[in-house]
């Protein structure tokens, strides 16, 4: 699928038929050939066979899926834009308004983050505002990580996106406690956990050089 996306400087792969994404999730409909989109969520799949999509009250958006049935799928999930083609091929309006369609063949996958992340499971701390909370980091880079903590005594901890924490931890390979500052990007609330994104910054060369060493060995292990 080319032009899917403007690229710029990152990466575009294209793999086959490896979604990444989980129910519920968001997605960016377009019909081929046209210039508007519309949101959508992704509420069910059958592998291999279909997609089912919620479809939103826009005047005349069922004529138009009918008449060029031929539709971009787009959608952000862990740092990454996917997108693909797909085929309207069914529809009902009651008791809920869903497209079925056909599933993707071949995925483009464009990768907004500078770093690749390693997914991990590492005790940490977190403190913000003078309140530490105990968590685990769920993925790691050079840029940033992860990061999810149990919220069912106090939702969100206070925590606010741009807001600047500092992380207490042992990354493997290292018998010493570390600390790194890091700003929240992003924050997604569960029914009793946290998970919050964010961008590492005044990273010393020993620290970096931990997680670079952390970052080769995943590679390793998930290398063929």
């Amino acid at each position: 699928m080319s032009r899917m996306a403007e690229t710029g400087n990152q990466a575009v792969q294209h793999q086959k038929e490896h979604l990444g994404v989980e129910l519920g999730i968001t997605l960016r409909l377009q019909l081929r050939g046209a210039k508007d989109t519309w949101k959508s969520a992704l509420v069910g799949m059958v592998r291999d066979r279909y997609l089912i999509a919620e479809i939103p009250s826009i005047p005349g958006l069922w004529v138009k899926l009918y008449q060029t049935n031929n539709i971009i799928v787009r959608y952000l999930h862990n740092g990454k834009v996917y997108g693909f083609y797909a085929t309207l091929i069914g529809a009902m309006n009651e008791p809920f308004r869903l497209a079925f369609l056909s599933y993707p063949e071949n995925i483009e996958i464009v990768n907004l983050r500078k770093f690749e992340r390693a997914p991990c499971m590492i005790p940490a701390f977190i403190s913000v505002n003078g309140a530490s909370r105990e968590g685990v980091f769920t993925d790691v880079s050079e840029g940033g990580c992860s990061f999810l903590f149990d919220q069912s005594d106090s939702p969100g901890a206070g925590i606010s996106v741009g807001e600047e924490v500092l992380f207490s931890t042992r990354l493997i390979g290292s018998s010493d406690v570390q600390s790194i500052k890091a700003t929240v990007r992003n924050i997604r609330l569960g029914d009793k956990r946290t998970f919050i994104g964010t961008q590492f910054h005044d990273l010393d060369d020993s620290l970096l050089q931990s997680i670079r060493t952390y970052m080769e060995k995943v590679g390793n292990l998930d290398a063929p």
